[in-house]
Parts: C-alpha cells; sequence; structure tokens
C-alpha cells in the first residue's frame, strides 16, 4: 500500500505537549529541525516502517461538517496554501492539548513532519505525519575527547519504534484524505484516534476483510463453542483463516461450501449473519478482494490455545487444523466427574 523508496522528508519540527489536566503546559519550538541525509533516512526509517504493512484505513470526519475536523482542516492549509508551517504545527500540538483532558495521558514531545514524493496505491502524492514520544528510556553514550574516551548516561526514544503516529496521505481530500494511525500505549483508546483525529473507517476492501474476520470470530465464539466446544472453535477460526490467506477474491457462497461439511451447519452460519449485521449495524459483504495485509494483522489476536482450569494448555496447529482435530477427542469422565481431551501420538518432539 505504501512505497517510501522515493519520499523526501522535507521539514521537521518537534514541539512537547502538556497536560491540560494537570495544568503542565506546552513546550513550542520556533525553528524547524536541520536534519543531513543520514539523519533524514533514519527517521522517514522510523516514522514510515508501521505504516507500509498497515491494512486500515481511515478518514477524517465529523458530526455536522468535515471542515469542523480541526486536524483535517490544519492537513488542508498545509497541502493546499502551503502555509507556515511552524504556525500550522502550534495549531496542531494546541489541538492535541485540548484532548488532554485526563491525568493519565501523557507528556511527551510531538514531531511533526512533511514528507514529498510518498507512494499510495499506486500514486505519488505528499503526505504528513504526527508522532508523539511518550516513553523515554536509558542509554550509554561514548565521547571521543583526543585519546580519551568517556562514557554517560542520557536518555532517548527507540530509533526504531514510536509510541503514537498518524500519516495523513494528500488523497481524497474531500472525502477525508486517508488517515492510517498507530497506538503503541493504548491506555485510553478514545484520546489518540477518537477525539484527536476524529476519524473513521474507510470502506474499503481493507474494511470488508477486517469486518469479515470479526463476523467470523463472533460466529466462533456464540455459536460453534457453544454448540462444540473449544476445539471446533479454533479449528473453525483456523480454516476460514486459512482460506483468506490463500484467496485473492472472497466468495461467500465458496467459503461456505469449503468451511462446513454439514449443511445445517452451514445454515447456522447465514443465519447468524443476519443476525450480526442487524446487532452491529454494519454489513458483512458476500463478495469482495480480500486485503492480504489486514489478514496478517488479524491472524495475531486469534489463539490456538485450548485453557483449562487444571493449568493445562493445548495448543493446536493453525495451518493444518483438519490434521489436528484427527489427533484430539474430547469426552467425559463420570467417575473424576470431569471432562478430558485425549491426545495421540507417535512420539514426542523434541
Amino acid at each position: 500500500m505504501i512505497d517510501y523508496s522515493a519520499v523526501i522528508l522535507e521539514k521537521l519540527i518537534i514541539h512537547k505537549v502538556g497536560n491540560k489536566q494537570k495544568d503542565v503546559k506546552n513546550v513550542i519550538s520556533g525553528n524547524l529541525c536541520s536534519f543531513d541525509d543520514d539523519l533524514s533516512a533514519n527517521l522517514i526509517n522510523l516514522f514510515l516502517t508501521p505504516f507500509a504493512k498497515h491494512g486500515e484505513v481511515n478518514k477524517f470526519s465529523h458530526h455536522s461538517s468535515l471542515e469542523m475536523n480541526e486536524l483535517y482542516s490544519y492537513s488542508k492549509k498545509l497541502f493546499n496554501e502551503y502555509e507556515d508551517f511552524q504556525k500550522v504545527s502550534v495549531n496542531i500540538l494546541n489541538h492535541l492539548y485540548n484532548q488532554s483532558d485526563h491525568p493519565h495521558i501523557k507528556t511527551g514531545e510531538v514531531l511533526i513532519a512533511y514528507f514529498n514524493d510518498i507512494i499510495f496505491d499506486d500514486k505519488i502524492t505528499n503526505a504528513i505525519g504526527i508522532y508523539k514520544i511518550e516513553r523515554k528510556q536509558n542509554y550509554f553514550k561514548l565521547s571521543e575527547h583526543g585519546k580519551n574516551i568517556s562514557l554517560n548516561l542520557d536518555k532517548g526514544f527507540h530509533a526504531k519504534k514510536i509510541d503514537k503516529g498518524c500519516l495523513i496521505i494528500d488523497k481524497d481530500e474531500q472525502d477525508g484524505y486517508k488517515v492510517l494511525s498507530v497506538d503503541n500505549n493504548n491506555y485510553d483508546t478514545e484520546y489518540w484516534k477518537n477525539k484527536f483525529q476524529n476519524v473513521k473507517y474507510v470502506k474499503d476492501f481493507h474494511y470488508h476483510t477486517s469486518s469479515y474476520v470479526d463476523f467470523c470470530k463472533s460466529f466462533s465464539e456464540e455459536v460453534i463453542e457453544v454448540e462444540k466446544g473449544k476445539d471446533e472453535q479454533i479449528a473453525f477460526l483456523n480454516k476460514s483463516m486459512n482460506y483468506l490467506s490463500k484467496k485473492e477474491e472472497f466468495d461467500i457462497q465458496e467459503f461456505a461450501a469449503e468451511v462446513f461439511e454439514e449443511p445445517a451447519r452451514r445454515q447456522k452460519f447465514f443465519d447468524y449473519k443476519q443476525t450480526f449485521e442487524k446487532e452491529r449495524e454494519i454489513e458483512v459483504q458476500d463478495n469482495f478482494p480480500i486485503a492480504q495485509n489486514t489478514v496478517k494483522a488479524k491472524k495475531r489476536f486469534i489463539k490456538s490455545l485450548i485453557n483449562l482450569d487444571t493449568n493445562i494448555q493445548i495448543k493446536l496447529d493453525p495451518k493444518d487444523p483438519e490434521t489436528t482435530r484427527q489427533y484430539i477427542e474430547k469426552g467425559y469422565d463420570r467417575e473424576r466427574d470431569m471432562h478430558f481431551y485425549k491426545v495421540y501420538y507417535y512420539t514426542e518432539m523434541k
């Protein structure tokens, strides 16, 4: 989706955001940062790598008018009018400060960058990056003074990971641009994405892929696990993800025929889909192009573990759920008044 092989980091400024609730004021920089080619290359890698395989695409929104979304308006000024970068960056900082209305929200440096020649969906355009550094770490700094080398303890942030970031792509301005967002410190999910950015999903193939995985997960938990148990629930989810991983286009009829052997279970699946759509107020598409980076991202949150109350875990192979199922058997022991899993194997693996 994003190609930054030819991108140019044109401008960068660093401020520090305070906390409105604690009455900690902002620290405002008056000048833009200077950087050489080596520093620029490392900053580009830090700023853009988190979004390179990002599947979820958002756009700015507002309940009354898009122009009322402050971050949208500031982005528009930078993209179209090319107003004073430092001045607009302070407006962005103050907007972030106004959302810091909880004592748990951390202060930190805010880095605002302007990129030229970024490639998004195979088109060259520009972008604005906004990043917040909340966590610092100690590191040892070596300094040479003639023939002497000294060692000092200093504090900085990780060169390969940001705490919070959003990338605003100069594409589809009238619809709210394309906005990518990351948050590695999810202590307040409202603060960064909903209050500061005020974005909503772009209903593209990434959105449809994500919605379908959420639907399958819900069906597995509310229907299959209740009726058949945890092992069957895990097997269904893994079969679903394997189907999505190997296909370019999704077709619900083909999916149902491949995943469900029993016609009755297939019908329950379609009946549940109607219930799911009505309760969640969303439409789960029957056909759409599959976004593989979204599938990979969703896979990380699907567990293949059966956790038992006897402090035993059974891990099933997500790559081949059918083979795994034939070597596991579930039952009930009346004498012990306990459920059990029986596992078959030829030899223990080292």
